[in-house]
């Protein structure tokens, strides 16, 4: 039974403002970065053209922090009054939050740092006639001092014994290296979305980021990543009547482990949106594999009445009220700035796969890079090896060929096209190694290259393509004469019985058929009744890894890539140079010729000075 002392010291009481301070401050500044970010926007609303952040720290973590900006600064009441909860110049009534065109708004951000900090504020208002500026020293949310100081114009603010009455918060921060790491990509952020403002980031007095102030976005990627990574950039562009679209998105050779290259700005305001980072990830589609992520800076101009940047006190996250035609527009732009560029696996210097630009040459003559005897050698190391067809074939052989030329049948509708819709250059088949690498010569706009083509990926991705455009048209699934009953095990059943509409409109149909078995009545029309059985299982295993969790887009990109895989030419299969010159025709005419589905590249090219360069020839 509850003591009377203990009723009492559970009454409903009224905090202080101290305790309400510290609560408050623990949403809004969770670490260093948030400090930075809070104090970076307000020189950012304050017209700031230049701002500094330089940071201190020791073998404890974090110790100092100094912002620094050349904005119009504040008189000494402002100056003052900045400091206490809800005091903002940015709105004035509830209406406002519809149309927030500043990065701070709520008057929160000094009040919460300086109540978990010692801050030291100099600012000076940007005026015409000479005037003093002010500096105010706040320590734990009490003023400590307060005195005019010769100062420059803007704000600078100085942060130190960060989380020193809140232990429990300090005790929970991270390394040196991941505080800063956090600290960078604040800055980086920033920077990308204000093109137009110059930033410089110290630690230790060491410049780690440094940024010019020309108002190009390409800039300032070259400031940020580097030129060699700014060259690789493809421009984003798209105009709608309530939004614009700019930015830069990387081919598929620069991708990332995680979704942090993507740096989406709405309005100059960095934000975070899952469903704008899955937009951009469902551009790039199969360019990729799927657990790689794309590199995207994109900034977004939107009407301010249709975002939300009032979801978070840190402003971390915004909505959209018209979310579905933002992310539609944010996949098309993206798409047809990937589509602009015929994009090319080469094998550069440092053993670095980067992405040129091809062009479609008509002319398919042309001087032969390699020259190729049609007679045998007189001296063969590989002499029980050969790659020439005979003209005997045992059983199996042809066998192999019979079903690699009914392969190559079943592609040949998707890949029907007029030739102007050719993706790639004429390329020359020259031979094939080790019964899986297509080795063939391709004209180049500048000079003749060796391409090397992986059968199977190249395959898979023209049946990737057909397995589609079957999907679209209705014609996807062939009856079998004789169902095949399967039995599955209780887990595998039942993730089957969940997603039979799924599976039926990607041409499986089932019917139950007893306790966890089912009998398969019709398969998608390119898998024969063993290719469609064995392909069924492979389904069903992704279906129970995934789990509930995966969207039906995903879904359904993951068994149309399983079908298409289970579909194509295998590595290992020798091909005819008929057949050959077939496959490479075929993936010639498709949407993406550069990357199976998996988004592994289909090819590889080496140009022939780079095959000079290898060889040491001058």
């Amino acid at each position: 039974m509850t003591s009377p002392e203990s009723r009492e010291s559970g009454k409903i009481h009224i905090l202080s403002n101290a305790t309400i301070n510290k609560i408050a401050a623990g949403e809004v500044i969770e670490r260093p970065a948030s400090v930075v970010k809070e104090l970076v926007e307000n020189s950012l609303d304050a017209e700031a053209t230049s701002i500094k952040v330089e940071i201190t720290s020791d073998n404890n973590g974090i110790a100092k922090i100094r912002i620094s900006d050349d904005g119009y600064g504040m008189d000494a009441d402002s100056a003052l009054i900045s400091f206490s909860r809800h005091a903002t110049s940015k709105i004035s009534k509830i209406s406002d939050l519809y149309e927030i065109s500043t990065m701070g708004f709520r008057g929160e951000a000094l009040a919460s740092i300086a109540a978990v900090s010692k801050v030291t504020m100099i600012t000076k208002q940007r005026t015409l006639e000479p005037s003093p500026g002010t500096k105010i020293v706040i320590e734990g949310g009490d003023v400590v001092e307060q005195s005019p100081v010769s100062a420059p114009d803007g704000t600078s603010i100085f942060v130190e014994k960060l989380f020193f009455n809140t232990p429990v918060r300090k005790k929970f921060l991270k390394s040196v290296k991941t505080e800063f790491t956090h600290i960078f990509r604040v800055v980086e952020e920033a920077s990308l979305a204000n093109s137009g403002i110059s930033f410089q980031l110290l630690h230790n007095g060491k410049v780690s980021l440094s940024t010019g102030k020309s108002g190009s976005v390409l800039d300032t990627i070259t400031y940020v990543y580097g030129t060699e990574y700014a060259k690789e950039m493809i421009p984003v562009k798209s105009l709608q009547t309530f939004m614009k679209v700019d930015g830069f998105c990387a081919p598929p050779s620069l991708d990332a482990p995680n979704s942090r290259k993507i740096i989406i700005s709405v309005n100059n305001r960095p934000v975070y949106s899952l469903p704008l980072v899955q937009a951009v990830k469902r551009a790039y589609g199969t360019l990729l594999p799927r657990e790689r992520y794309p590199v995207c800076f994109l900034n977004i101009r939107i009407d301010r009445k249709v975002v939300d940047v009032n979801v978070h006190p840190a402003k971390k996250e915004v909505r959209f009220s018209r979310e579905k035609e933002i992310t539609e527009e944010i996949v098309a732009s993206v798409r047809e700035a990937l589509d602009s560029r015929n994009l090319l696996f080469s094998y550069g210097a440092g053993n670095k796969n980067i992405i040129r630009k091809v062009s479609v040459v008509d002319d398919t003559s042309q001087k032969p890079l390699f020259c190729v005897s049609s007679e045998d050698p007189v001296y063969n190391p590989y002499s029980g090896r050969t790659n020439k067809i005979k003209e005997n074939r045992s059983d199996h052989s042809l066998a192999e060929y019979s079903t690699t030329d009914s392969r190559l049948r079943s592609s040949a509708d998707a890949a029907e096209s007029e030739e102007d819709d050719r993706k790639l250059p004429y390329m020359k088949v020259i031979g094939q190694v080790d019964d899986s690498y297509i080795v063939t010569q391709m004209r180049g706009s500048d000079e003749d290259e060796m391409v090397i083509i992986d059968q199977h990926a190249a395959h898979e991705r023209i049946m990737y393509e057909m397995v589609c455009e079957k999907r679209n048209s209705g014609h996807i699934s062939q009856e079998l004469l004789v169902p095949s009953v399967i039995p599955f095990k209780p887990s595998e059943s039942a993730a089957l019985s969940e997603n039979l509409q799924l599976l039926e409109e990607e041409g499986f149909f089932l019917e139950e058929f007893g306790k966890d078995t089912y009998a398969l009545r019709a398969v998608p029309v390119i898998l024969g009744k063993k290719a469609g059985t064995e392909t069924l299982r492979d389904i069903v295993n992704d279906l129970l890894e995934g789990g509930r969790a995966q969207s039906l887009d995903i879904l359904k990109e993951k068994i149309s890539s399983t079908i298409a895989c289970k579909a194509a030419i295998k590595a290992g299969t020798s091909l005819s140079v008929e057949q050959m010159e077939r496959l490479v025709d075929q993936l010639s005419r498709t949407k993406n010729p550069y990357s199976c589905p998996h988004g592994r590249p289909t090819m590889i090219s080496f140009s022939k000075s780079r095959l000079d360069s290898m060889f040491k020839r001058s």
